[in-house]
């Protein structure tokens, strides 16, 4: 009976290590490139980028607003017809200021109030440094767009699979009949990881 569960075990592990690592292949190379970016951002980081206009419109809404910025600043995203979720909303009695997320590059959206003007700006230009590096920080359910959705179901699944295989990894190891190589690896980088991150905490 304890060889079938193993079996069974060992089936399970070599599988979900194998297939959820091909399926989340996209995602885990975006957040190893953009977090290598990150580490070396004086190396990608020549362009600045620069709000730049995008349009200019109107928008008078036809019936009261709500008071609360992020009520306003809701109902603009829609007459615009960018949808999402805006971010940092900041008003004074003429105009109310927000942003939007996009991994091309951030958007500024001004609107005036009595005159109904809403300038839209967005951060440019886009680069590969800034591409990989806005889809790194994209996350949660905030957002009511089905990408966005999609997106957040998608970062759970790559953080349950790291999970995954690290346990599977420990597993398939010790399943092996040799272990010294890999007891090295395993005590080395958790005693690495240990002295590092107490000497950061200081």
């Amino acid at each position: 009976m304890a060889s079938v569960w193993l079996r069974r075990c060992d089936w399970f592990m070599r599988v979900s290590h194998l297939y959820t690592g091909l399926f989340l292949v996209p995602w885990m190379s975006i957040y190893a490139v953009s977090a290598f970016c990150l580490n070396h951002r004086t190396w990608f980081a020549d362009i600045a980028p620069k709000w730049e206009k995008v349009r200019e419109t109107e928008f008078r809404p036809t019936s009261p607003l709500s008071h609360a910025s992020e009520e306003q600043a809701l109902a603009v995203l829609e007459s615009i017809d960018l949808g999402g979720s805006p971010a940092m909303p900041s008003s004074d009695a003429n105009q109310l200021t927000f942003y939007r997320a996009c991994a091309r590059g951030m958007y500024r959206i001004q609107w005036q109030r009595q005159s109904g003007h809403v300038l839209i700006e967005q951060q440019l230009p886009t680069t590969a440094y800034s591409y990989v590096n806005n889809l790194h920080f994209r996350s949660g359910y905030s957002h009511p767009l089905w990408p966005d959705l999609i997106w957040g179901v998608t970062v759970d699944g790559v953080t349950i699979s790291t999970l995954l295989w690290v346990v599977s990894g420990i597993y398939l190891w010790a399943r092996r009949p040799r272990k010294l190589l890999g007891g090295l690896c395993l005590v080395g980088g958790c005693a690495l990881f240990a002295v590092l991150a107490v000497l950061l905490g200081r």
